[in-house]
């Protein structure tokens, strides 16, 4: 097939269908061409600035809940704030959740520029969440470690960390 001139003004940009089969000018069979994956040891600290992101962001909503039964001047007896605390917390916990299968990667993930290489399905969305969940009670720490390369949040979510792709201009 010939390419086509583009009218004056217009950008020349091959189209897909522009392109022809025997040319080499795609960009390999990466399941998400145009996103380079981390090096192990740079996607180790941006996955642990991640973890202190999300850690950050639990306690801010924990406080936020707090806030808002001062806010409506409830007087309260301390187990009752204490639910009120966790409940700002889950509040994350399920923000957390819909950016991890929406998005491919956690609140503090998203922040410092970094997602998973592959959409998550809804089974290892869930389980990383589980886990996610769990492991903000020491912190993050359990999914930062690394065990033959990979970490264990890479393992649970079932791809590699890479940079996260941002639109021009945006």
């Amino acid at each position: 097939m010939p390419l086509r001139t583009p009218p004056p003004g217009q950008l020349d940009i091959p189209l897909v269908w522009d392109r022809g089969e025997g040319r080499q000018d795609h960009l390999g069979d990466d399941p998400a061409p145009g996103t380079p994956t981390l090096r192990p040891l740079a996607g180790t600290y941006r996955l642990w600035l991640a973890v202190l992101v999300d850690a950050g962001l639990v306690v801010l909503a924990g406080v936020s809940g707090l806030g808002v039964v001062a806010a409506l001047g409830a007087e309260m007896v301390p187990g009752q704030l204490v639910l009120a605390g966790l409940a700002g917390g889950e509040l994350a916990s399920v923000v957390a959740l819909g950016c991890l299968w929406g998005w491919r990667g956690t609140p503090g993930m998203l922040l410092v520029g970094i997602c998973f290489s592959a959409p998550i399905p809804w089974s290892r969305a869930i389980r990383l969440w589980l886990s996610w969940v769990l492991s903000m009670i020491v912190g993050g720490f359990p999914l930062v470690l690394r065990l033959g390369g990979e970490s264990l949040a890479e393992r649970l979510a079932g791809g590699s960390l890479s940079f996260r792709s941002v639109a021009e201009g945006a």
